[in-house]
Formats: structure tokens, C-alpha cells, sequence
């Protein structure tokens, strides 16, 4: 391996747009685990949700691990979640595999998992199967207050994701979907000032970098 590709570096994933909201950084091998692990979900016709963590003396928008739930247990179609999934539009009668509940099992082995680790969730992401990567109306309503950002993979467009990171301020206990709702358009971008964008860089040595940068689409001129 050459002297160069071991150089440290920090590139731009995506640059952001209007206000954002300050930096999101990813190490470059938490980064390329997030893709890859996305990307296989993705391709078993399934949707990618999790956590990510850090060490709780460093900063929340730098994290150090990524964790997925399993996404074989998905929760969504079980007969509550699904009538209130059915509540918000007919995007979410159309797709049944548009949203994800987690299953109460795994998150617990998960928040077990990352307590013994001696860490901390500082942050959530979840795939759009179909969607743009805005953060959704039912992304905000579905958002855990108890974290301040969220990020977003997008295959919209293709093989390769967008990646977008949102800052999501949020009051504490504003979290739900009910099957009373009578909501149309769900699934469109959420346009209060609760949300804003933030930019995204990967670190890490140069080629882990560059191989980073060759698994995300073009950034494109996507809107809140």
C-alpha cells in the first residue's frame, strides 16, 4: 500500500443546501459498513433501519458504530402498526414494505448490546426504497426526540443511495402514527423549521475515502 493512500483525509459527501444545520462526520470503515450492509438489505427487496453510537465524551455527530436491526423482523405489516401505516396515505396502502417498526426483541438485544459496549445512541438512519432522501412528514411524526439528527439513504434513483443527514429539533413525547389518522401525502417532505439539512464528510484513510465516494450517487438538487 502506497504512502499516499495512507494519508489521512476528509471529503465532502454531500455539501448540504439552504441553512444547514453544521457537519455530520463518519469514519471512513463505519461509512463503508453502512453502505454495504444497506445495500444488501436493499437488494433482499427489504428496508434498512438502525442506530448509530458513539462513546458518550465525544461528540454526537461524530460516531463511531453503526447498528442495524434486523430487517427480517420488521414489524410494520403486524395488524395495529399496519391499519395505522394505512392511516397516513395511499403511498403506505400502495407499498407494504413503506415504513418499519422495529421488533421489540431485537431492539432490546440491540440496546443491550450497546450499553455492555459502554456506548450511546447518538443518532438514527433508515432507507427509502422508493422515496427521494428527503425526511418525510412521517419521518418527522415517527422521529425519536431523544436524538438530534437522522440520516437518510435513498435508492430511488438507482444501485447507488443518496445520503443525507437531517438536524431534527423535536419536543419530547411528539412521537407516533395512530390508525385514526386521516393523513394524505405522508411520504412528501416535511417543511417545518423542525428540520433542516446538514452536510455529510467521511474521514479516514485516502482510499477507504475514495471507495466511500465511488458507492454514493451524485449528489443531486433535492428539497426538504
Amino acid at each position: 500500500m502506497s504512502t499516499q493512500n495512507m494519508d489521512d483525509v476528509c471529503r465532502n459527501v454531500f455539501d448540504g443546501f439552504g441553512d444547514c444545520a453544521g457537519c455530520l462526520t463518519l469514519p471512513a470503515e463505519l461509512f463503508l459498513d453502512l453502505l454495504n450492509q444497506a445495500d444488501a438489505v436493499q437488494r433482499a427487496g427489504l428496508k434498512s433501519f438502525g442506530l448509530f453510537v458513539a462513546d458518550p465524551t465525544s461528540s454526537p455527530y461524530q460516531p463511531s458504530g453503526v447498528v442495524f436491526l434486523d430487517p427480517r423482523r420488521n414489524r410494520r405489516n403486524d395488524p395495529p402498526h399496519r391499519a395505522a401505516f394505512h392511516a397516513q396515505g395511499e403511498y403506505f396502502r400502495r407499498y407494504e414494505d413503506a415504513g418499519f417498526v422495529a421488533d421489540p426483541a431485537d431492539l432490546l438485544r440491540a440496546y443491550r448490546h450497546i450499553d455492555d459496549a459502554g456506548l450511546e445512541i447518538v443518532g438514527m438512519f433508515h432507507s427509502h426504497r422508493r422515496q427521494p432522501p428527503n425526511f418525510s412528514t412521517i419521518d418527522f411524526r415517527l422521529h425519536n426526540p431523544a436524538f438530534g439528527w437522522h440520516l437518510i439513504l435513498s435508492y430511488h434513483e438507482g444501485r447507488l443511495p443518496q445520503v443525507r443527514p437531517f438536524r431534527v429539533y423535536k419536543e419530547q413525547g411528539d412521537i407516533g402514527i395512530s390508525e385514526h389518522d386521516d393523513r394524505a401525502g405522508s411520504e412528501l417532505a416535511y417543511d417545518g423549521p423542525e428540520v433542516r439539512p446538514m452536510r455529510l464528510a467521511v474521514r479516514g484513510r485516502r482510499d477507504l475515502v475514495e471507495a466511500c465516494l465511488a458507492q454514493v450517487a451524485e449528489p443531486s438538487a433535492v428539497g426538504r
